[in-house]
């Protein structure tokens, strides 16, 4: 719990856009990739085209494959951060209560799902609970997001290329 508010708040807002910075570790190259699909599809959209990315076509499978694995990260979060609010052992692991027991409690879940797992220093993590959550919200919240690129990926190269116009 060394971090000043808003420094929490930045390390927060950065894992939960998925790390998209650029030289940071970690996944940020394709969260960066499925980002870019999903706005050439609402600019394609928004124009009256069909979108199209690197020359193919984007169809329904790859935005419901793209909006999927974007969306993953935020839920596994929510349901581990909100059993982790709810649960009593959970509760008891928090080491200052009020409105920064429930920032130890997001920042745990984000990182679990998002980075590399860490917590604030004040957050007994060594429970039971918080073990096998964070344990699950790592292998939930990295790889199906990853497992949903490869997928989109084959997807795309399945498609022909198509001609360039205007």
């Amino acid at each position: 719990s060394s971090l000043a508010p808003m420094s929490g708040f930045v390390a927060l807002f950065n894992m939960q856009l998925g790390e998209i910075a650029f030289g940071g570790v970690g996944s940020g190259l394709y969260m960066l990739i499925l980002f870019a699909v999903v706005t050439v599809f609402i600019a394609g959209l928004m124009v009256g085209r069909t979108p199209e990315y690197l020359g193919k076509k984007i169809g329904p499978l790859e935005i419901k494959l793209t909006v999927l694995a974007v969306l993953i990260s935020s839920i596994v979060i929510l349901v581990v951060a909100a059993a982790g609010s709810l649960v009593a052992g959970a509760k008891a692991s928090v080491g200052n209560p009020g409105p920064h027991g429930l920032s130890e409690i997001l920042y745990a879940a984000t990182s679990a799902a998002a980075n590399n797992g860490s917590a604030f220093a004040s957050l007994n993590a060594n429970t039971a609970f918080w073990n096998i959550s964070l344990g699950l919200a790592m292998l939930v919240g990295r790889y199906i997001p990853i497992i949903l690129t490869l997928r989109l990926a084959g997807a795309l190269a399945e498609r022909r290329y198509t001609a360039v116009t205007s």
